[in-house]
């Protein structure tokens, strides 16, 4: 499951969505514990974030909390962000965005904060760290002809440790 997949962002308001991802993870830890699986509460919430797609709790946590979709409008040299790439959970940092000839396509160039193995194999790996895409005008991965594809999403923009 990918990051943009997770539909919790939904609720009511921000507090109820965070308490169903406390649940979840609660009833996570009382389901290991069952089997002889000690984990603390912090342990089964970064599981229970992993488990949706996202790198880490905090992620999660911002996912559900977002009311508006990250727009390509939005994007920006030097922005953070957190989505994901072929299934992987990913931050980084934006390097470029450039419109495509096709309408409504965009070619975005992000630096990974971790590369990524996008290859499937025991015998070897292929990571990649910076990455160039098409997305659409949500931030969605598409083909250069518009139509949905694999590659990156942007979901959240996030803030930078010098904007706090």
């Amino acid at each position: 499951m990918t990051s943009n997949m997770l539909d919790i962002g939904h609720a009511d308001n921000q507090s109820e969505t965070t308490d169903a991802l406390k649940a979840q993870a609660k009833r996570l830890r009382k389901a290991l514990a069952a089997r002889d699986v000690s984990i603390s509460h912090a342990g089964s919430l970064e599981l229970l974030a992993q488990s949706h797609g996202y790198r880490d709790w905090n992620t999660a946590v911002a996912m559900a909390r977002r009311n508006i979709p990250t727009n390509v409008s939005d994007l920006g040299i030097g922005k953070r962000f957190a989505g994901s790439y072929l299934g992987h959970a990913v931050t980084g940092l934006i390097r470029s965005v450039t419109a495509s000839p096709t309408p409504g396509v965009f070619r975005v160039e992000v630096h990974l904060d971790e590369p990524v193995d996008v290859v499937e194999s025991k015998r070897f790996h292929g990571f990649r760290q910076r990455i160039a895409s098409r997305i659409n005008e949500q931030c969605e991965p598409v083909l250069t002809n518009g139509t949905p594809g694999p590659g990156l999403s942007i979901d959240l923009l996030l803030r930078d440790s010098s904007d706090a």
